[in-house]
């Protein structure tokens, strides 16, 4: 129920983002934006539960100069299940593994990009971004500890842009998030991020 409504407020998220391109085409000078859709894996959470998890990231960035873009980004991550063994009752004899305590986060940020070198159609890209998450723990779909708090990434991109507007390519980013693991020290506060990125931007008109 709580990850349905994190869903929901993230699709919000990305009615209002995607709202914001067509205006962005009627500003003078302001280039159309790109959007950045990416999906993957999280690794290297440093709380517990910590196996890691599917992760995503949904941006809309303006180019600001041939080699600067800005703008705002939704992310979420799955950071890692508990699984336990059932075992039967009379017998002792397990039954198979079932989830028990799962850990996720999802947030807003502000990112910008630089590029920094280029070798043909293959474009390399820093990233560094600044929002507030919130961090999540359930036990079987009910929250147990909840936390919200600053947020900061970073990460290196490298992108085959073909000859049209979209471009593919791959992120590894570290994520470290500003959060009080005094009432929880099983709270995590970084994790990695391996996704597969799909970009679009649509191309002036002459």
């Amino acid at each position: 129920m709580r990850a349905s409504r994190g869903i929901g407020r993230g699709l919000a998220g990305l009615s209002a983002l995607v709202a914001l391109a067509g205006p962005a085409r009627a500003m003078p000078g302001l280039l159309p934006p790109e959007l950045v859709i990416g999906g993957g894996w999280s690794m290297a959470v440093n709380g517990e539960p910590g196996t890691g998890g599917a992760a995503g990231t949904l941006a809309m960035q303006w180019p600001v100069s041939p080699r600067w873009s800005f703008g705002a980004g939704l992310f979420a991550q799955d950071m890692g299940t508990a699984v336990t063994t059932l075992h039967d009752s009379n017998t002792g004899e397990p039954l198979g593994e079932v989830a028990t305590t799962h850990r996720w986060s999802y947030g807003l940020e502000w990112r910008g990009e630089a590029g920094i070198r280029q070798v043909g159609q293959l474009h390399w890209f820093w990233n560094g971004g600044f929002g507030y998450a919130r961090q999540e723990r359930d036990e079987r779909g009910t929250v147990n500890d909840a936390v919200s708090g600053i947020t900061a990434s970073t990460g290196l991109s490298a992108l085959w842009q073909t000859k049209g507007a979209q471009a593919f390519g791959a992120t590894l980013e570290y994520r470290h998030q500003f959060v009080d693991t005094d009432p929880s020290p099983d709270r995590a506060t970084r994790c990695m991020t391996a996704q597969i990125e799909w970009r679009w931007k649509s191309i002036p008109k002459p």
